[in-house]
């Protein structure tokens, strides 16, 4: 394959810890609730901005986008992503590859995260929530992506931590990597379904796709 395609937060972004701390934030702040982890994931699917306006009352709505986006902001001074993550990046893209992000986050958020931690310079398109209709796992995100690439079904995977991944992808016709390599995913590696492949290690991820012969089965799962 030469075009990979990634899910964001919890794929090649350290990102989740952030987004909890952030949205526990903007919520204690202004409904005066605490919200677990769990419960935000369960909020997934719209952008954060959809998100926030789903459940403050409309008129803090702007107060409380301004808040979260501050905190989110704040918390990548705090913590950093992962070494490891940017040099399978690099590896990448010195090998060839065309790399993209198809995220549900929005397009604020996901320019505060590349901008901050400086991953945008390895990222030939960027698609997020604001720039679809539907978001995964509806493959349209996914479908754009590849169309402004120019990239092919045969030469195209899709990687990313969530059930919308691997469905997403395969409704897009690609085969499915499923990753667990950071402190906080989605799932947690435990997909359903299953990806066609599961790694839990970036570098043995980056191996396989190096691998000239590229022949681990489907199902195949990495150990570090």
């Amino acid at each position: 394959m030469r075009t990979i395609l990634f899910d964001f937060d919890g794929t090649v972004a350290d990102t989740l810890p952030l987004i909890f701390t952030a949205f526990r934030s903007t919520f204690q702040r202004f409904l005066h609730k605490h919200y677990s982890d769990e419960q935000i994931i369960a909020l997934f699917g719209p952008t954060e901005t959809g998100i926030v306006k789903k459940e403050l009352p409309p008129h803090e709505h702007d107060s409380g986008l301004e808040h979260f986006f501050s905190a989110y902001t704040d918390e990548h001074l705090r913590l950093h992503n992962p070494p490891e993550v940017t040099q399978m990046l690099e590896q990448l893209r010195n090998a060839g590859f065309q790399l993209g992000i198809v995220t549900g986050k929005g397009s604020r958020s996901a320019e505060i995260s590349l901008r901050e931690w400086k991953l945008d310079e390895y990222f030939d398109i960027v698609i997020t929530g604001d720039d679809v209709s539907d978001p995964k796992p509806n493959p349209e995100g996914i479908l754009l992506a590849m169309q402004k690439l120019g990239a092919d079904t045969r030469e195209t995977i899709y990687v990313g931590d969530s059930d919308a991944d691997v469905i997403a992808g395969r409704a897009a016709g690609l085969q499915t990597v499923g990753v667990n390599w950071l402190t906080v995913t989605q799932k947690g590696g435990k997909f359903d379904p299953a990806p066609d492949y599961l790694f839990t290690d970036v570098q043995s991820f980056v191996d396989w796709i190096l691998s000239v012969e590229n022949l681990a089965p489907p199902g195949f799962v990495a150990e570090p």
